[in-house]
């Protein structure tokens, strides 16, 4: 029996893509109309324009004119015053002897000062020894002589002195000096210095040929480290330092309390 021939295969064709319905309705709208330009203004209007924009406006001007005016010619006048008008002179603080001894360099200033002032009386409180008893001495002899004194005295505006610490411990000190009267030569002084219940006295002074900033001599050179005695203190042979008991109390045998021999017993 013969075959059959195969059934003959239908084609169908896709429909068409249709166009999007945006573009459509964008291509069948009317084109927008241009935009319109805004009225020209006049001249008068463009004044009142300018008018209401213009800051700061004159007024405002004057004002802070006015303001600058009542503030620095009031300054202008205070500092026109201040610089005709002589300033006053200080004068420095007058301290106590007390405070000046307390330090080293201004004991020595103030003795040098005082000195070369004609006040050798003053002068001699912070001084010791041979150089207080000199001072003292120059005293008397301004009492017997008054006109070289005097003379001295009256240029003590004149004198200005100047220290240099030269070397200094904790209870020695070598300080230089230069005091100037007037237009006379410098005196210059090299003074040493000890300390004694807080305050310093000059116990040495003796006159400096060179000048006050030249190298420190051997001489002057004082040790940094010093060792003060205690008082009511002493040291035994083969003992420690004992402290002497203070007065009322009973004497200690050197032994702590409670681990001393008991007495015999009667």
């Amino acid at each position: 029996m013969p075959a059959e021939p195969p059934p003959e295969r239908s084609e169908e064709k896709a429909p068409a893509a249709s166009p999007p319905a945006s573009s459509t309705a964008a291509a069948n709208a009317p084109a927008a109309a241009p935009r319109q330009r805004p009225p020209r203004m006049t001249s008068r209007e463009l004044v009142e324009a300018e008018r209401r924009l213009n800051s700061p406006t004159p007024l405002t001007l004057r004002l802070l004119g006015v303001v600058f005016a009542a503030t620095f010619l009031p300054w202008v006048a205070a500092k026109a015053a201040c610089n005709l008008r002589d300033a006053p002179v200080r004068q420095p603080h007058d301290l106590p002897t007390e405070t000046l001894a307390k330090n080293a360099k201004s004991a020595a200033l103030e003795l040098s000062q005082r000195a070369a002032s004609g006040r050798y009386k003053e002068a001699a409180e912070l001084a010791k020894g041979d150089v207080a008893r000199e001072l003292l001495a120059a005293d008397e002899r301004c009492k017997a002589e008054p006109a070289p004194c005097e003379q001295r005295r009256a240029q003590s505006e004149r004198v200005f002195t100047r220290a240099v610490v030269a070397s200094r411990g904790p209870f020695e000190a070598s300080v230089r000096t230069e005091s100037r009267i007037g237009s006379d030569a410098p005196e210059r002084f090299a003074m040493h210095l000890n300390q004694e219940d807080g305050r310093w006295y000059v116990t040495r002074r003796t006159p400096l040929e060179g000048p006050v900033d030249a190298p420190v001599s051997p001489e002057e050179m004082v040790s940094p480290l010093a060792i003060r005695e205690v008082p009511n203190m002493s040291v035994a042979p083969g003992a420690g330092p004992h402290v002497a008991p203070p007065h009322g109390s009973a004497p200690s045998n050197g032994a702590p309390s409670g681990t001393g021999n008991p007495a015999p017993a009667p």
